[in-house]
C-alpha cells in the first residue's frame, strides 16, 4: 500500500525551543506535499512509557498509510538502531528503544522493520543529539515522496525490537490487579484494565483507597470526589470531578489498582 502523505510527529521537544519548528522545515522542505499533524510535543522528558501509550492509542485514528514519527529519545547519539516499521497498514519511524512496544502489542498479521542504514536519506551533516532532525524527519520526507521502504536499510527481525515491559492485569480469584500507566494533563489515572475486564458490580481501589463502585462519567461523582470508569480510551480510568486524581489520591504510573468482586465489608477486613 502506497503511504498517504500524512505524517504526526510525537516528541518530548515541547514548544519553546524550535525543534518542533526545524523537524517539520526539514520534512517540507524535502517533500513539500507532506502533512505533518502533531500528535503531542508535551510527553514528559525520556519517557518512553508515555510515549508509546499515547501512539499506540492514537495512530488508527489516521487513514491507513500514514507514518508516524515517534521520538522521546534518551539514549540519543548511542548505538541503539533507527527503525522504520510497517504493521497494521501504518508506518513507524524512530529509535529502537521500545516506543513502539504499546503499537506492536495491538497489531494483527505481518509486521516488518528496516534498520535505517542508508545515509544518503539523512541530512549531509548528522549531530549526536537530535536524530529526528538528521535521520527520522528526513527518512520520513523521503518515504512519503515515494521511496520504497528497502531502500532505506536491511530488513530486520521483528523479535530483535527493543519492547518495553509488558504490564498485564493479573486475576486472582476474587479480584483484579491492576496498575496505573498513565497519567494525563488533567491528572485522571489511566489503568491496563480493560472495558472487557471490567464488571459495574466490581469495588476499586486505588493504592489503599477505596473509591467504590464502578460509575459511568466523570459526572457519576460530587465535585471533589474521586470516581473509577471506562474512559475514551477503553481503559478503567480514576477521575476527581473538577479536580486531579493524582494528587488527591497521592498516586501515579505503577500505583496498584484493585477491581474486587465482593461486598463491602469484606473488602474493608483485608
Amino acid at each position: 500500500m502506497p503511504p498517504e502523505k500524512i505524517i504526526t510527529l510525537t516528541t518530548d521537544f515541547g514548544y519553546e525551543d524550535g525543534y518542533v519548528g526545524v523537524v517539520k522545515g526539514v520534512i517540507l522542505k524535502i517533500c513539500p506535499q507532506a502533512r505533518t499533524v502533531d500528535l503531542s510535543h508535551e510527553i514528559q522528558p525520556w519517557n518512553i512509557s508515555a510515549a508509546s501509550w499515547i501512539l499506540a492509542n492514537s495512530f488508527n485514528y489516521f487513514p491507513e498509510g500514514t507514518v508516524h514519527v515517534a521520538v522521546v529519545d534518551p539514549g540519543v547519539g548511542t548505538r541503539r538502531r533507527f527503525l522504520l516499521i510497517e504493521a497494521g497498514g501504518y508506518y513507524f519511524i524512530g529509535p529502537d528503544n521500545g516506543i513502539f512496544s504499546g503499537v506492536l502489542s495491538l497489531v494483527s498479521g505481518d509486521i516488518r522493520a528496516f534498520e535505517l542504514t542508508q545515509t544518503d536519506y539523512w541530512l549531509p551533516e548528522m549531530s549526536t543529539s537530535f536524530h529526528a532532525r538528521d535521520v527520522f524527519a528526513p527518512v520520513a520526507a523521503h518515504f512519503v515522496a515515494g521511496v520504497a521502504p528497502e531502500n532505506f536499510g536491511r530488513e530486520i527481525a521483528k523479535e530483535s525490537l527493543s519492547y518495553l515491559p509488558a504490564r498485564e492485569p493479573k486475576l486472582k480469584q476474587d479480584r483484579l490487579e491492576g496498575s496505573v500507566v498513565y497519567v494525563d494533563r488533567f491528572g485522571n489515572l489511566i489503568t491496563n484494565i480493560k472495558r472487557d475486564m471490567v464488571k459495574t458490580a466490581s469495588l476499586c481501589q486505588v493504592g489503599k483507597r477505596s473509591i467504590g463502585r464502578i460509575g459511568q462519567t466523570y459526572g457519576s461523582a460530587e465535585q471533589g470526589a474521586p470516581v473509577a470508569f471506562v474512559g475514551s480510551h477503553g481503559f478503567l480510568e480514576i477521575a476527581v470531578s473538577q479536580g486531579r486524581a493524582n494528587e488527591k489520591l497521592d498516586a501515579g504510573v505503577n500505583t496498584p489498582v484493585i477491581l474486587f468482586q465482593r461486598d463491602p465489608a469484606v473488602v474493608k477486613a483485608e
